[in-house]
């Protein structure tokens, strides 16, 4: 993590673009919803005392308003892909530079503990895994704070209740996920140890292959490669219990709320707190809000990993 950080303060104008293009293609994306709770408000459900003349009008006007806030939103996430693609890329080759030069720099009997192919295992590792957190951290985790933010001012100026609602299945959905993602640390730190282990003990038997063939020790080798193969798909099976838990937990957390939510806005319409469109909007934001969290299963499973 040490490098990781190091990493992004030296590329920190790339960083800060990509994160600023996350932005503006966040907030976008998030004033359709608002476009179409005018169109209600103000269009459709006052439409028996607006004119035709009117009525088109707004509408159209409206709509091609829609229709540009998506093209700046798609204009954004193309520019914000790249960044981040390219970040990630030279994440991977300076992760993979720094660690042979380092791995140069230490005492022979390290090596002498280590199986050729060991060492080669563990680097593309941490490289494959540093970069999808990197993605995930931009592509879903700053996405969702900046939705997250926009939705909860929002819905504290439409109602206090809907945003106190807001503000606190937040917290809530994310202690739960941070604990129970805590116990895939462990379970990865397990696969990638025997990981390594198999493709030393790989590299090893295929380069002595003539001397293990002339020793006729070809089946106690297949033995034991694959009983650290077994191993593996054992530990891979645990990881993938913890994941379908937290899953499970996190979606039932999720969809219960989200139907809490939507009783508090119903019962609000019918005393004529909010309006139709409000309701609409809110309810499209939810997804904003609750698919983000769902993924931060992902991401933090990702972080431990």
């Amino acid at each position: 993590m040490t490098f990781l950080w190091r990493y992004l303060k030296k590329h920190r104008r790339m960083l800060l673009g990509a994160l600023a293009l996350a932005t503006v293609n966040q907030v976008f994306s998030l004033l359709d919803p608002q476009i179409f709770r005018i169109t209600i408000d103000r269009f459709v459900s006052k439409a028996s005392n607006l004119t035709q003349e009117d009525f088109l009008r707004g509408v159209v006007i409206l709509l091609l308003a829609s229709v540009g806030v998506a093209l700046v939103s798609r204009i954004a996430k193309n520019f914000q892909d790249y960044y981040v693609n390219v970040i990630v890329q030279r994440l991977g080759t300076s992760m993979y530079a720094d660690s042979v030069k380092h791995s140069f720099s230490l005492a022979y009997a390290v090596f002498e503990d280590q199986r050729s192919g060991e060492l080669l295992a563990k680097f593309q590792k941490a490289r494959t895994d540093t970069q999808t957190l990197i993605e995930s951290l931009v592509n879903t985790l700053f996405l969702s704070v900046v939705g997250i933010l926009f939705v909860v001012v929002y819905a504290f100026t439409v109602h206090w209740s809907v945003g106190l609602v807001y503000f606190l299945i937040i917290p809530v959905i994310g202690t739960i996920t941070f604990q129970i993602s805590k116990g895939i640390k462990q379970a990865q730190r397990n696969v990638v140890t025997e990981t390594a282990n198999l493709a030393g003990s790989t590299t090893e038997t295929l380069r002595n292959v003539e001397l293990v063939k002339s020793l006729g020790l070809e089946n106690q080798e297949i033995v034991r490669l694959n009983d650290v193969n077994e191993k593996i798909l054992q530990l891979e099976l645990k990881k993938i219990v913890l994941l379908r838990k937290l899953s499970f937990i996190q979606g039932t957390i999720v969809n219960a709320l989200r139907s809490t939510l939507l009783l508090l806005m119903f019962w609000l319409i019918f005393r004529g707190v909010i309006t139709i469109g409000e309701m609409f909007s809110l309810f499209v934001y939810s997804f904003f809000v609750f698919t983000p969290l769902a993924e931060f299963g992902s991401v933090s499973s990702r972080y431990q990993e």
